[in-house]
């Protein structure tokens, strides 16, 4: 799967989508690199999920992947009315809940821990809080803290408005799986807080997180017929801040299992007794009667992250497999695409996350193959906004869809009439159409652009070259929440970007790009002062939220029928700008915004606007 850009309601995830190869979506295989990664079991019933997303190539959560090809998501912001959303919304480091059957991801429901203002920070523990619910930030182990809008926890300061993603740990803190810093406007849209009951009066219909009191009195209670007891974990919302009589919610959602599900869960051990008596995220568990993978029995302790499969029984997952997480290396990050947003070795994206692989080992080509549209399978460990990669596996493009790839020619062998970029072999087709030049202009170093289909063998067979300037920019598209905003640029996740008077603004202007606001941008990188050079910047307001999509179109069949980071569109009722329904094809890179439906088991969004951004 390629990179995905996506905006939707609060859930505002965000990937970058270069526009300097045309990428094509397909559904994501195995790979050799990924076969560590740990198969969703495929169970003939359904199969409920909890955990972390540790990666994508397809959906990886706690280090398990599952098929994300039927994945239908949602987002519980407001937990009593959550969102319908994309593929694209989930990002590294979130908590979310799945149904899983058949080893397809059926359903996902992303869920936040947090989101509210920080009003205290403790440099020395790396910790701070939100309401008074403390929020660990977390540099080691196996599912270390993701960051985006901020680079790393140096960067936040007192009142900044963060989502927090995480597990409650043994004092009751969360510990962040993921900290997503928002523009202040977002404070006025809801507020939520999560952690342990402690404190319960069910008569008055009041439990303390901590030291907060949250009154429930008034609240719609979720799962519908449960009620929340001592020790168990609930997330409170409302869109009111706390006051000086506590937090009074207009929804609760509880941390709960069924008895008869089959459930898999992960995160940090809360409490330990025993092998038989533990708990993780909430749910009590006796894995007694479990095969333990990746440690054993003496190796589990309260902080201890695992996974969890098993069946629940009288309230307890009775666990069939455990799995040990103890360091990144149990839990790699895993990114499986296309390039995009080429700078450098140490600085492009996969799948929407920033990626440094200046001390990566390769397989299947060098560090000199690096570049936006090539294919490949990255593996690592997080640090703070970037996957450090320690691997970096190149792969074939799919086979018998069309690709366009941009690059320079390598290893020209006339007699072969073969030639390399992007770790491809490419092969001169019995009827090649030549742009700007001919058979005779095909020399090393020389810049093309590259449209053909690759076989079964790995040989992409080229049907057209168009031979570029040598010095043409390369347009990108990015986007993410931006930070250490200034008076002529800003910065995303893995890179900067300039702005001056003559870059055009949509959605507001210059005055109001501020820490956590997002954005999608296009412009040139800029290699002597290192950023991206922006042409044009959106803006996009809380208040204007649709369901969006951004990024290269793929699996193109017709203007009803086509995907954007995963997405399926249908822009039969589009308005255009920037061009017409003719020019929609494989590596277009569009924006379509619009409303959700379910076709035919498939959610589509159909596309009220269409712009294009790069054709």
């Amino acid at each position: 799967m390629i990179s995905r850009l996506s905006f939707h309601n609060k859930s505002l995830s965000l990937v970058i989508a270069a526009a300097s190869a045309a990428l094509v979506l397909v559904a994501c295989g195995g790979s050799s690199a990924t076969s560590a990664l740990a198969d969703a079991p495929a169970t003939a019933g359904v199969m409920s999920v909890s955990g972390t997303i540790t990666g994508f190539g397809s959906v990886i959560i706690d280090g398990v992947r599952y098929d994300d090809v039927t994945t239908k998501v949602s987002n519980d912001t407001n937990p009593s009315a959550p969102s319908a959303g994309t593929l694209s919304d989930l990002k590294l480091g979130m908590r979310v809940e799945g149904k899983v059957q058949d080893g397809k991801l059926n359903d996902v429901v992303i869920h936040a821990s947090l989101l509210g203002p920080i009003g205290a920070l403790d440099s020395t523990l790396s910790r701070f809080s939100i309401y008074g619910q403390p929020v660990q930030v977390a540099t080691t182990g196996a599912t270390p803290t993701v960051f985006e809008g901020v680079h790393d926890f140096n960067g936040l300061a007192v009142g900044d408005v963060v989502e927090v993603h995480g597990t409650v740990d043994a004092t009751k803190a969360v510990v962040a799986t993921r900290v997503e810093r928002r523009p202040q406007t977002e404070l006025s849209k809801g507020v939520r807080i999560g952690g342990m009951v402690t404190l319960l009066d069910t008569a008055a219909k009041v439990f303390k997180f901590n030291d907060m009191t949250v009154d429930y009195s008034t609240a719609t209670v979720l799962p519908e017929g449960a009620t929340p007891a001592n020790g168990q974990l609930v997330i409170a919302f409302s869109d009111t801040p706390p006051g000086a009589g506590g937090f009074k919610a207009k929804a609760i959602k509880i941390v709960t299992t069924t008895d008869g599900d089959a459930f898999g869960v992960g995160g940090r051990i809360m409490a330990f007794n025993s092998l038989a008596d533990f708990t993780v995220s909430g749910v009590h568990i006796n894995a007694s009667a479990a095969t333990i993978e990746g440690g054993v029995d003496a190796d589990l302790a309260t902080g201890v992250i695992v996974g969890v499969e098993g069946t629940v029984a009288n309230g307890v997952l009775k666990a069939t497999k455990l799995r040990v997480l103890k360091t990144p290396v149990d839990v790699k990050a895993s990114l499986k695409g296309q390039i995009t947003d080429w700078v450098s070795a140490s600085s492009f994206k996969v799948r929407g996350t920033a990626v440094d692989a200046s001390a990566a080992i390769f397989v299947g080509g060098s560090t000199s193959d690096l570049g936006s549209g090539a294919w490949v399978v990255v593996t690592g460990k997080v640090q703070g906004d970037v996957v450090k990669a320690d691997r970096i596996e190149f792969i074939a493009p799919p086979v018998a869809q069309v690709v366009k790839l941009k690059g320079e020619i390598r290893d020209y062998d006339a007699a072969a009439h073969t030639f390399h970029f992007l770790g491809f072999t490419l092969k001169l087709g019995d009827s090649v159409e030549y742009v700007n030049g001919s058979v005779t202009s095909l020399i090393n170093g020389k810049r093309v652009e590259v449209s053909g289909t690759p076989g079964t063998n790995g040989l992409v067979v080229v049907a057209r070259v168009e031979f570029l300037a040598d010095l043409a920019p390369q347009i990108s598209v990015v986007g993410g929440r931006v930070f250490d905003v200034s008076s002529g640029g800003f910065k995303l996740t893995g890179m900067a970007v300039s702005f001056d008077a003559n870059t055009s603004f949509d959605g507001g202007v210059a005055a109001d790009l501020a820490n956590g606001v997002l954005v999608l941008a296009k412009g040139s990188f800029n290699p002597s002062t290192k950023m991206i050079a922006a042409t044009w910047i959106e803006i996009i307001k809380a208040d204007t939220m649709v369901p969006r999509v951004a990024g290269p179109i793929g699996d193109y069949k017709s203007q009803a029928d086509f995907h954007v980071g995963g997405q399926k569109v249908d822009a039969t009722n589009a308005a255009f700008t920037g061009g017409t329904a003719a020019d929609l094809a494989n590596g277009a890179v569009v924006e379509a915004s619009g409303g959700l439906s379910e076709v035919d088991g498939t959610r589509v969004l159909h596309a009220s606007k269409l712009r294009f951004l790069v054709k």
